[in-house]
């Protein structure tokens, strides 16, 4: 498949390769997991909290980082372990993935190894994809020259329909990339068409309907000065779509840069914190929208953040030996950096002058404590008993309050064990009637036998189970009646505690099964596998066999499954 990174600085998609490119709708999966807000909820996060979300962010960025080395850890153990050339290729496009927002040189080195198992399997495809790799990583660090001779040696032609968008990509990367830093006017203007020839190619070969193409719409409105339209487009399709947490940062900084362009500093700025946010989480190093924030707190005044922020974005980009994010930083972190120093300088001019007031008035203070610590002893003694007085009264209240959890949690298991007493003796009752009954007509079928001297009938009917049979399943019968009369809602509530393919649906209303016999047991408190065997006429083994199926299908943490069945109907 094709993995999609947003290169927010150009406003565009960069594609990276693994072994079977199918479509460019398929999107990278966020490495932070957890807890990525909803589509519907980008943009209306108030600007405190999402200051107070990037503090938190960036207070625990060393755990994302070790998030992304332990995947690529075992990205490599899986290069390590592979025992055919096509096996290696699809892990070195994982593998190349991994390192293209991270480490550039091991990307590169993984595209050149790539390219190296693809000229070995003798597959033009495999040769030509990883390719494409090397030219999007070297565009990426600033090798434009290299990169256009790479992609200039491949013909379009000689490509299958699944790598056109790659091939559109670089080459609008790579011309993006070099209108921004061409010298001459007239070189810039020339880029730019190109950029913007291979952005409408891009749009033409993704699906209307994908992320992608919505991303890539909205970049072209915002080229195009048609920024309200760029906000309608992204919108619209966040409206109707969930997206995951990198995807939510591709799209609030294509959102961002146009309200930048219509003057709307205060959503361009809730926008460049959303995808900060999410930029920091997904655990890469080479991004914009950190040191883009970064320029516009240090422009409010806040300087600490911005300072903060700019030393993590030089950081990661000398890391990630990105040599073109090394640039950008370099231009505006000097300007960052000597506002800090001078801030620092000023609060530490104050803080001499404070230090000298403060001695004056410690001067003062020496006398009034002298004076204050006697009555303050006797206070902190009042004190020390009250203390210990509150302490003893709480104490005895949390005693007393456990003690009546335990009592209301008694008389509930009473009462619940009165009723299904009651219930079950007059159930019971009327069993050992219905036995009585049935024993009689037996004896009496037994003795019109022996009066006819059919006595090979008699011995016949002793060797059958059928009347056994049919005891068992009145005994059934009556067991489930009983048990549903008790917990009505049974069924229900035990088929919410599973996963919906796993639910259990009994043949007939008002019967259950045995696997709902079972955990009906268990709800009466008969746990013991080999009672329950004994009780349904199966063996301990197929008791087991049937817990530990109906376990694996729990929503959740299956090994409670057991203690929240015992819970129904409290």
């Amino acid at each position: 498949m094709v993995n999609h990174i947003f290169n927010k600085d150009k406003g565009i998609f960069r594609h990276f390769g693994t072994h079977a490119i199918y479509t460019l709708t398929i999107c990278i999966t966020a490495i932070y997991l957890a807890s990525a807000p909803s589509a519907h909820a980008i943009g209306k996060q108030p600007i405190d909290s999402l200051m107070q979300t990037l503090d938190t962010t960036i207070k625990h960025r060393g755990e994302y980082s070790a998030r992304k080395e332990a995947e690529l850890d075992a990205l490599q153990h899986e290069l390590d372990t592979a025992r055919t050339d096509d096996a290696r290729f699809d892990r070195l496009g994982a593998l190349f993935d991994a390192y293209l927002s991270y480490d550039a040189d091991s990307a590169i080195a993984a595209a050149v190894r790539r390219e190296e198992v693809g000229i070995r399997t003798g597959s033009q495809e495999k040769i030509l994809n990883a390719r494409l790799n090397l030219a999007n990583i070297l565009s990426l660090t600033g090798s434009y020259t290299e990169a256009l001779d790479i992609i200039k040696q491949i013909h379009l032609k000689d490509l299958p329909d699944y790598l056109y968008p790659y091939y559109f990509y670089i080459k609008r990367l790579t011309y993006g990339n070099m209108a921004d830093y061409a010298v001459r006017e007239s070189d810039r203007e020339y880029y730019r068409r190109l950029t913007a020839q291979y952005r409408d190619s891009l749009l033409a070969v993704n699906d209307r309907e994908t992320w992608t193409w919505s991303l890539i719409k909205g970049d072209t409105y915002n080229e195009t000065g048609q920024y309200e339209q760029a906000i309608a487009t992204l919108d619209a399709y966040l409206a109707s779509h969930e997206v995951s947490t990198h995807e939510e940062a591709i799209f609030a900084y294509t959102l961002s840069e146009a309200y930048r362009k219509l003057g709307d500093r205060e959503n361009e700025k809730r926008y460049l914190l959303i995808s900060a946010i999410n930029d920091l989480r997904s655990g890469v190093r080479e991004y914009v929208s950190p040191r883009k924030l970064a320029l516009i707190l240090y422009e409010e005044g806040d300087i600490e953040r911005a300072y903060q922020l700019m030393r993590i974005c030089l950081a990661d980009a000398t890391s990630s030996n990105s040599r073109q994010r090394i640039f950008e930083i370099n231009e505006d972190f000097p300007l960052v950096n000597e506002m800090y120093v001078s801030t620092i300088r000023s609060q530490q001019h104050r803080l001499r002058n404070m230090l000298v007031l403060i001695g004056v008035l410690l001067l003062f203070l020496a006398v009034a404590l002298f004076y204050v610590y006697k009555q303050m002893k006797r206070a902190r003694n009042a004190t020390r008993l009250a203390n210990e007085a509150n302490a003893e009264l709480r104490r005895l209240n949390d005693e007393l309050h456990r003690a009546n959890a335990k009592l209301h949690q008694a008389n509930a298991d009473i009462a619940e064990h009165s009723y299904v007493k009651t219930e079950y003796i007059g159930r019971y009752m009327e069993q050992c009637l219905q036995n009585i009954d049935a024993l009689a007509a037996y004896r009496k079928q037994l003795r019109i036998l022996l009066a006819g001297g059919k006595i090979d009938k008699v011995a016949k009917t002793l060797d059958s189970d059928t009347v056994l049979d049919e005891a068992f399943k009145t005994f059934y019968n009556d067991f489930d009646k009983t048990f549903l009369k008790l917990f009505p809602t049974f069924i229900n509530d035990f088929n919410n505690l599973l996963e919906p393919e796993g639910r259990i649906v009994p043949k007939s209303e008002g019967t259950l099964n045995t696997e709902l016999r079972i955990y009906a047991l268990i709800r009466l408190g008969i746990t013991d596998s080999a009672k329950i065997a004994k009780f349904l006429r199966y063996s301990v083994t197929t008791i087991y066999n049937y817990r530990t199926r109906v376990r694996n299908r729990a929503i959740g943490d299956r090994s409670k499954l057991e203690e929240m069945v015992a819970n129904i109907g409290r």
